[in-house]
């Protein structure tokens, strides 16, 4: 069964500078927030901002889900200011939709969900996991994880590179289209 993931917008936006969003929807079932497709993708277009483009045309429709509410989330982030829209209501949707990680880079946001004892995927370790479930080839996610390095902190990179050097290389399989629906 693949992961089922939840993006907020350091994670698209990430993803999709790496060349790898569209691997990463083909392997896993991706849900994104409303608020964070509005930040991502509206209003990104609307400042010409490459990704958004890239970001809507791999993104299936129904990954886009609209504003949910879950009494845990409430809670984990009741008194915590600071956190944007986008990150609220991933995390709202993690708990709603039960999805085993939130791809995210943000270090303010890591640090709830890591208290919540949540589990997060940063984008550099999304490369790996691709890599060992054979979705993605070592090379291509090494790749990828070098037009992700000026976006990422040098030891998320250093370790990230350090794993994907101890995957076997090989073919990997290409996912059929159905895999995020």
């Amino acid at each position: 069964m693949p992961l089922r993931v939840v993006l907020d917008s350091d994670g698209l936006i990430k993803l999709a500078k790496a060349g790898v969003l569209d691997r990463v929807v083909q392997a896993w079932r991706c849900l994104v927030p409303q608020a964070v497709y509005a930040e991502t993708v509206e209003r990104g277009l609307e400042a010409a901002y490459p990704d958004a483009l890239a970001i809507r045309q791999a993104l299936p429709s129904d990954a886009v889900r609209p504003r949910t509410r879950h009494p845990r989330a409430a809670a984990l982030l009741e008194g915590k200011e600071g956190r944007g829209r986008g990150e609220q209501e991933a995390l709202h949707l993690c708990l709603a939709a039960r999805a085993d990680a939130i791809v995210t880079d943000d270090a303010a946001f890591v640090a709830v969900l890591a208290r919540a004892g949540l589990r997060y995927l940063p984008p550099a370790l999304v490369l790996v996991r691709l890599a060992r479930e054979r979705n993605l080839e070592s090379v291509e996610a090494l790749n990828s994880l070098e037009r992700m390095r000026p976006f990422i902190r040098a030891e998320v990179y250093r370790a990230a590179r350090d794993d994907l050097a101890a995957v076997p290389r090989g073919r990997a399989r290409r996912p059929q289209r159905g895999a995020s629906e």
